[in-house]
């Protein structure tokens, strides 16, 4: 009897799968599911199902495009008749890619040129059976990833210069606390050796502020391309880096406090050395500033609209190149701070302690040339530039060969320092002591060979 029971049991199953396999064997050859012709006739947007609703970035004066799709393939009955119906907006335009009947696929290109909503509809009639339709909105708005990489260029501005403004700072301050634990009227000098370099800082600062005002984060819409985005950039590798001189500020202005408090008279030509690592940032600065007055970033609105990503990335190279290579202020500072030590001993040695002071300085010059370069043959002063992918990339190329070539300096200052000591012993040690210290330069010299090479021997000059 259990036996019975049991075989039943099992054939009753059986019955059930076969009769479930049936079913949906039936009904996946009508081809005409509710389920199945809802998902066949669904809108997609650049090949992907994104509901019924979906958001584009428009950059300024620019259009976004996008490729709208229908495939019907997996619908079995004839299709008599697709309508599609568009936005009636003035900033849509459209373009029919492929429409291939005899499958069902339908593939057309929309582009918008303004911002705001766009309905689409697709209506497909089906022979013998009801209608099928799905709708799609589109919501088109600002790009604002343009805006965001001009925050990051104002960032890297103000904070990298701030850090190497800080760092010399602390330098020169703790050289000012241990003076005035002994000598405390020496106070005022020593601050205002100690705020020479908190100058990098606040040039950092400048250009962040103009690079927000400009770029419409302050007070503005805040619709800048991405390219204008990524030139601010590098806008910010300028000033920024090129502020980390102010470490070597720091340490010349340290020796500077450290001689005025045993001879207040060494106060003026202790201010000489010590700013003498201060040149590396205005060159800093002053390739920010032709940045943007030549990629119309000053300028605002119309005038930006020149820049595109190949210009934009020589904005990178060229702020690497003197951004970098400014940190051969270190060095300069090195060699300076030992000058006005030995110029306390010895007021004749401020000339030739000058003449070494200024060696590492080159590797600075040789980064502000490369970024001037790039500036004028990538056609940025001119009304169009015409720059390619390669060419752009290219440029950041140059702009790292001469700007880490150009870290060199710190070498050349350390050696330079111990040169000035020397020649303060023995006066003819003046032409073997510059041997020793222009041999660190031979670096940022191949650095500087490669950089050219890249610029002319991939167009730059035309």
């Amino acid at each position: 009897m259990k036996m019975k029971s049991k075989f039943g049991k099992r054939l009753l199953i059986a019955l059930l799968i076969v009769a479930l396999v049936f079913s949906l064997g039936f009904t996946s050859s009508i081809g005409l599911v509710e389920g199945q012709n809802e998902d066949a006739t669904e809108i997609l947007v650049n090949g992907q199902d994104l509901g019924k609703e979906t958001t584009l970035s428009l950059e300024p004066d620019k259009s976004v495009r996008a490729v709208l799709s229908v495939d019907l393939s997996q619908v079995d009955n004839n299709i008599t008749n697709i309508n599609w119906t568009f936005p009636e907006e003035e900033g849509f335009t459209k373009n029919v890619l492929a429409e291939h009947e005899d499958d069902g696929y339908y593939q057309i290109e929309v582009a918008f040129r303004e911002y705001g909503e766009y309905e689409f509809n697709v209506l497909v009639d089906i022979e013998d059976e009801d209608n099928l339709t799905d709708d799609l909105t589109i919501i088109v708005e600002e790009d604002q990833r343009g805006m965001f990489l001009a925050t990051v260029g104002a960032g890297l501005a103000v904070g990298i210069a701030g850090m190497g403004a800080g760092i010399g700072v602390g330098i020169a301050g703790a050289a000012g606390a241990g003076t005035i634990a002994e000598k405390p009227d020496k106070f005022g000098l020593s601050l205002v050796f100690q705020a020479l370099p908190q100058t990098q800082a606040i040039y950092g600062l400048l250009v962040a502020i103009l690079i927000l005002l400009f770029t419409g984060v302050i007070g503005g819409s805040g619709a800048i391309s991405i390219p204008v985005g990524i030139m601010a950039v590098g806008i910010g590798l300028a000033v920024g880096l090129a502020g980390l001189s102010a470490i070597g500020q720091g340490i010349s202005s340290a020796s500077g406090i450290a001689t005025v408090a045993e001879d207040s008279e060494m106060f003026g030509r202790g201010m000489v050395f010590s700013v003498l690592p201060e040149t590396q940032a205005i060159y800093g600065l002053l390739l920010s500033i032709l940045l943007m007055i030549f990629s119309g970033l000053l300028g605002g609105g119309d005038a930006m609209a020149g820049i595109d990503v190949p210009v934009a990335l020589v904005g990178i190279g060229a702020g690497l190149s003197v951004g970098i290579a400014g940190l051969s202020g270190i060095g300069q500072g090195i060699a300076s701070a030992s000058g006005v030590a030995t110029v306390a001993e010895d007021e004749t040695m401020f000339g030739r302690g000058m003449v070494f002071s200024v060696l590492p300085e080159t590797q600075a010059i040789y980064g502000l040339l490369i970024g001037i370069l790039l500036i004028v043959f990538s056609g940025m002063m001119g009304d169009e530039p015409t720059m390619t992918m390669g060419m752009g990339i290219a440029a950041v190329g140059a702009g790292l060969a001469i700007g880490i070539a150009g870290i060199s300096g710190i070498g050349q200052g350390i050696t330079s320092g111990s040169a000035i000591a020397a020649v303060a012993n023995r006066e003819e040690t003046f032409g073997k002591g510059m041997i020793f210290s222009v041999m660190s330069e031979t670096f940022a010299i191949f650095g500087l060979l490669v950089a050219i090479l890249i610029i002319v021997s991939l167009g730059f000059m035309g």
